[in-house]
């Protein structure tokens, strides 16, 4: 496991003893320290392969000029964590969850979520148990489903976990949650995947007292969404359920696209669908009207909702339908720039996005060559990511005490 350090650009030099203390240079990014004069940190890192002791750690030391001593923290190896009852609310899988070890190999930890569809459990995966790092600080998820259909097809009603088994083990993409295998149990299915720590999108959003992001970063993460659904149709797939809810964070803050429950196979000349689907307020005006549609133009819809949700903090045209029906058609409001600056180049995607007739939306091309995407002028500064391991301080140094003294900090 390799340490996820905000602030300062440092090398780490590891010695195969553990418990060893080195004293490492390195450049600080801010760039006004010489080599003698360093922002530090300490930091504990797991011991050798195969060593099932939490105890023991290496430690990285770095010597600062101010005297401060810092020290990083990682989550409990996966073993640690209590055995409890896990509830999913369905009877089925509460009678099998506690054997679900034997016939899954995996260990369930907690519950994630529950709702009508299913449950996503929390679980160690012991077949990785040769790679300690794997099993032990790397959890996966197990999506259980309920056998409750959110759908029929008109043909024969088939469960979502079935359409998205099939789909998600298509998929291979950094920007899409990872497949990682299925089960089946007694007629009903599941899907083991990757673990994104950091939440989803919506929980970003709310951590901001403003409810939106500034626009460097706002970019950085949008460029994410885009490569994950670009590829997906390309797949020629389309998602259907693109939203805020459905955007998953990584620990190294990459965003991934997931919960495929939705999502169906489109070709190019296809008949449109039919069938509504979807988060309300990230629907397409003709979804929401019940017209046929195009699911590629929806998604390209949905995209531009996020990205407007992103950008201000709201969605463009609420979250009820008959709203949404009389606003689809007018031009897209942004917040007055006197309270929420954004720029113009952004403004034009998300218009273009946003165009109420399908056949006048942005093809994904056509926001992938927008200026506002191609522009990289602006940094982003990596203490603008979602919930990065920052190091803690653990004790000032007496220069700084000094210092604070002198100018009454």
């Amino acid at each position: 496991m390799e340490p996820h350090i905000g602030g300062d650009n440092g090398t780490l030099q590891n010695e195969a003893s553990s418990k060893s203390v080195h004293n490492v240079a390195s450049q600080s990014a801010s760039g006004d320290f010489g080599a003698d004069d360093l922002h530090q940190y300490v930091i504990a890192l797991p011991g050798d392969e195969g060593v099932s002791n939490p105890a023991n750690y290496e430690i990285v030391r770095q010597g600062c000029a101010l005297g401060d001593e810092w020290v990083q923290a990682y989550p409990p190896p996966l073993s640690s964590y209590p055995a409890r009852v896990i509830k999913t609310g369905n009877t089925f899988y509460d009678s099998f969850v506690h054997n679900i070890t034997k016939v899954t190999g995996l260990r369930p930890l907690k519950t994630l979520a529950r709702g009508r569809s299913g449950a996503i459990i929390l679980a160690q995966d012991l077949h990785k148990i040769n790679h300690y790092k794997e099993s032990e600080y790397i959890p996966v998820v197990l999506k259980l489903n309920s056998s409750k259909p959110r759908r029929k097809a008109k043909v024969s009603v088939k469960t979502d976990m079935e359409d998205e088994m099939k789909i998600l083990k298509e998929l291979e993409h950094c920007n899409i949650v990872s497949w990682i295998s299925n089960i089946s149990y007694h007629g009903r299915f599941g899907i083991v995947m990757e673990f994104c720590e950091n939440g989803n999108l919506e929980q970003l959003l709310r951590l901001h007292d403003a409810r939106f992001l500034t626009e460097p970063v706002c970019r950085k993460y949008f460029k994410n969404i885009f490569d994950g659904l670009e590829y997906v149709h390309l797949q020629n797939i389309a998602h259907r359920d693109i939203c805020t809810q459905n955007i998953f964070i990584t620990s190294k803050n990459t965003l991934k696209i997931g919960d495929f429950g939705h999502a169906v196979y489109f070709f190019t000349g296809d008949p449109l669908l039919q069938e509504e689907c979807g988060t309300v307020g990230f629907q397409a005006p003709e979804m929401v009207n019940k017209e046929p549609y195009n699911p590629r133009y929806a998604d390209i819809w949905s995209l531009g909702c996020t990205l407007y949700l992103m950008s201000t903090g709201r969605l463009p045209l609420g979250v009820v339908p008959s709203d949404i029906k009389e606003r689809a058609s007018k031009e897209i409001q942004f917040p007055d720039k006197r309270v929420l600056n954004i720029s113009m180049q952004l403004k034009e995607v998300i218009r273009g996005a946003l165009a109420a007739n399908p056949s006048l939306r942005f093809t994904l091309n056509r926001i992938k060559h927008a200026d506002w995407m191609r522009d990289s002028k602006s940094n982003v500064q990596i203490g603008n990511f979602h919930l990065i391991r920052q190091p803690r301080k653990i004790r000032e140094g007496e220069v700084e005490q000094v210092l604070k003294k002198r100018y009454e900090i």
